[in-house]
C-alpha cells in the first residue's frame, strides 16, 4: 500500500530561482512530448511510445546544454506523465466515453518528481536511497538531484520504504510529497456498522440519527473572494501589483480548500475511531452528473462528497476497516420500517418522511441512512458492493437467530437469500 507524506520545505532564494527555471524547462518538455505524439499520429498514423521519447531525450541531453542542466530523473517523470495521459485518453476512446479528454497544452508546471534509485552497499545488499538527512537542528535536509540539500520540516515521522519524491509549489510555499510503500493492513472482523446519508442542509446524517452540520466553507469565503477578485481586475496585467494581488487571491483559495480537507479528514476519522465503527456504508453517488443541476451545483461542490467517499475508502484501507457503497436509488423514497415506496416522489423541500402504509413519521435523512444500511445486505470482508433494493427487514428472523436487531442480521448473515 502506498502512503504519501507531505512536509513543508524551505529552499533558499537561489534554490527557488533554480527550481522555477526547471519548471519552465519541464513545461516546454511536456508540451514538446505531447506535440511529438500528435504530429506522428496525424502525419504517419503511428503511436509514439515512452521508450521512443526517452531515446530522443537521451540524444537531446548529449546535444544541448539546457537539457543537461536539468536532472534526467525529472525529465523522465514528465515523459511518464505524458504517457499516462495518452493511455487514459485511448482508454476513454475505447470504451466510448462522451468526453475523450485529449491531453491539453500546459501553460505552466508547478511540480517536479523523481524516483529514488537503489544503491549497493558494501555487504552486497541493494537498498533504496533515503532522501532525508537527519540533523541536530529544527530542520532536516532533503537531498534534491543537482540542487543539493534543502531544508525540510519533518513534523511527523516518515514510515515505510520511500519510493518517490515530488516538490510542489503552492501559494503558501513549497512542499515535498514523499510516497512510501508500507505493508497492507489486515482487515478487522466487521462488528459495528454505520451508514451515512450526505446532504446539503446537513453534511451527513448517520443511521443512529446523529447529524453533522455543513460548514459551507466556500459560502463563508465568498465575500472576501469577491473583494480580492475586484481588486485584481483593477490592476494592470503583468505589473508587480497585479502579481501580488494574484498571489493573495490564490492564497485565499488554498486556505478555503485546506479548511474543507481538514473538516473531511477529521469527520472520517471520527466516524471510524471515535465512534468505534469498523464498517461504514454510503451511497454510490455520481457527483459529476449531480453538479449539472444549476440550483445545487455550488452547494454540492462546496460539500465535496467525492472527496469524502475517497478518503473514507483510503482510511479504511489504511487502518484495516471496511467501506462500502450501495445503489442510491429510492433510498429517501422508501420506508425503512415496512419497505414500501412512497406513491408520490418527495421533493427536496420535504424534510420529513410520512409513510402512508405503516404510519411511520421520520426525518427524511435518518430514514435514508437506515435504508442505506439495510441495503447493504451482502456485506463481505474488505469488499465494496452495490446491491439492488431487497427488502430484508424481518425482525423475527433476527430474534430467532439470537441477534439483537435486524442490523446485525444483515451484517453477519451468510444466507444466499441476502
Amino acid at each position: 500500500m502506498r502512503l504519501t507524506f507531505k512536509y513543508p520545505v524551505y529552499p533558499t532564494q537561489t534554490q527557488q530561482t533554480t527550481l522555477l527555471a526547471w519548471f519552465d524547462h519541464l513545461c516546454e518538455l511536456q508540451n514538446s512530448a505531447r506535440n511529438n505524439r500528435k504530429f506522428a499520429h496525424e502525419t504517419e498514423g503511428r503511436f509514439v511510445s515512452r521508450y521512443d521519447q526517452e531515446q530522443l531525450l537521451k540524444v537531446a541531453r548529449e546535444k544541448y546544454n539546457d537539457f543537461r542542466e536539468v536532472p534526467q530523473d525529472f525529465q523522465v517523470s514528465i515523459l511518464k506523465r505524458v504517457d499516462k495521459a495518452f493511455d487514459a485518453f485511448r482508454r476513454r476512446c475505447k470504451v466510448g466515453a462522451e468526453k475523450k479528454g485529449y491531453p491539453r497544452f500546459k501553460m505552466r508546471v508547478r511540480s517536479l518528481t523523481w524516483c529514488l534509485r537503489k544503491q549497493k552497499l558494501k555487504t552486497g545488499e541493494r537498498v533504496r536511497q533515503n532522501p532525508i538527512i537527519e540533523t541536530d537542528f529544527r530542520h532536516y535536509r532533503l537531498k534534491v538531484p543537482k540542487l543539493g540539500e534543502v531544508k525540510i520540516y519533518m513534523h511527523r515521522p516518515l514510515q515505510g520504504d520511500p519510493k518517490e519524491v515530488t516538490i510542489v509549489k503552492k501559494a503558501s510555499g513549497w512542499y515535498a510529497h514523499i510516497s512510501s510503500e508500507i505493508p497492507d493492513m489486515p482487515k478487522v472482523e466487521p462488528t459495528d456498522a454505520m451508514a451515512v446519508d450526505v446532504g446539503t442542509t446537513y453534511y451527513l446524517t448517520t443511521s443512529e440519527g446523529e447529524k453533522e452540520d455543513n460548514p459551507r466553507w466556500y459560502r463563508q469565503a465568498e465575500g472576501l473572494l469577491r473583494k480580492h477578485s475586484k481588486d485584481l481586475s483593477r490592476k494592470k496585467r503583468g505589473s508587480h501589483r497585479y502579481e501580488k494581488q494574484k498571489h493573495k487571491l490564490a492564497l485565499h483559495h488554498e486556505r478555503t480548500r485546506n479548511k474543507r480537507k481538514d473538516f473531511i479528514g477529521k469527520l472520517v476519522y471520527k466516524l471510524y475511531h471515535y465512534q468505534k465503527n469498523n464498517v461504514l456504508v454510503a451511497e454510490n453517488l455520481n457527483t459529476s452528473n449531480m453538479v449539472q443541476n444549476k440550483h445545487l451545483s455550488k452547494s454540492i461542490s462546496d460539500a465535496s462528497w467525492a472527496t469524502f467517499f475517497e478518503w473514507a475508502g483510503n482510511i479504511a484501507e489504511r487502518d484495516g476497516f471496511h467501506f462500502h457503497q450501495v445503489d442510491p436509488k429510492n433510498t429517501s423514497q422508501t420506508c425503512s420500517s415496512c419497505g414500501q415506496k412512497a406513491p408520490k416522489k418527495l421533493s427536496l423541500s420535504v424534510r420529513t418522511f410520512n409513510c402512508g402504509y405503516c404510519g411511520l413519521s421520520f426525518d427524511r435523512d435518518h430514514n435514508a441512512a437506515l435504508n442505506i444500511l439495510l441495503r447493504a445486505a451482502a456485506a463481505l470482508r474488505g469488499e465494496r458492493w452495490v446491491t439492488n433494493l431487497y427488502e430484508t427487514r424481518n425482525k423475527n428472523e433476527a430474534r430467532d437467530t439470537g441477534l439483537q436487531n435486524v442490523k446485525q442480521l444483515l451484517l453477519f448473515s451468510t444466507s444466499p437469500s441476502l
